[in-house]
């Protein structure tokens, strides 16, 4: 069923709309897939890379949803120059996808959303009904179990166990995977790659890990 005109960002706005996509995905580090995935897809990889460059009208229904998925502040739209029927449209669209998203089952905490907010890989998906926390593996670390670019989706746990392959901040504003080994007091951190180095710490608190790794997901190109 083709999309109605009024459903459409305009011709004049587009512009505007195709670099704030591109701008917050590759801000975020996604990839045409990873997004996709992210709402639901709802459309594919294909056709967001047309509304990104302009090739097609993106609906403000999928533009909004973006928006939901990087967070973009309301604020960055009053950026854009609008004619009064334009921003009355805008503006009504855009409530009427809070109001669809608040009806919807977005059960994220407030341990979730500051983890999106603090480390720039973690995203927040829903995978079979089930909302989810995930990662986008930046490097090899654990390769060749999990590998660059592979989307790992992890929960918190009341105890972590030797062998278990966890989410931790390993540096900076980056979450990375690792597998846990425990001897008494002293805690080791295994990247399966040799090239990485293994961190062995004297102190450390089960607070520090994130989640542990419930499953994963590879673009195959």
């Amino acid at each position: 069923m083709r999309t109605r005109k009024q459903e459409l960002v305009s011709d004049d706005l587009k512009p505007f709309v195709c670099n704030i996509l591109k701008d917050y995905r590759e801000k975020f580090n996604y990839s045409l897939e990873d997004l996709s995935r992210a709402i639901g897809y709802k459309k594919n990889r294909q056709t967001l890379h047309k509304y990104e460059t302009g090739t097609l009208n993106i609906p403000y229904e999928i533009f909004f949803d973006i928006a939901g998925v990087f967070n973009i502040s309301s604020d960055i739209f009053k950026e854009i120059p609008m004619t009064k029927e334009e921003q009355e449209l805008f503006e009504k669209k855009m409530i009427k996808s809070y109001v669809n998203t608040m009806k919807g089952n977005n059960n994220i905490t407030s341990r979730g959303e500051k983890i999106i907010n603090t480390y720039r890989n973690a995203s927040y998906e829903p995978v079979s009904k089930v909302n989810e926390l995930s990662i986008k593996l930046l490097d090899d670390s654990m390769s060749p179990v999990y590998l660059k670019g592979d989307r790992v989706f992890f929960r918190k746990k009341d105890k972590y166990n030797n062998g278990d392959d966890i989410v931790i901040a390993v540096k900076g504003n980056i979450l990375s995977v690792r597998r846990l080994y425990k001897s008494g007091k002293a805690v080791i951190l295994q990247a399966m790659n040799p090239k990485y180095q293994t961190i062995a710490m004297n102190v450390f608190s089960e607070d520090m890990i994130l989640g542990k790794v419930e499953t994963m997901s590879r673009e195959i190109k």
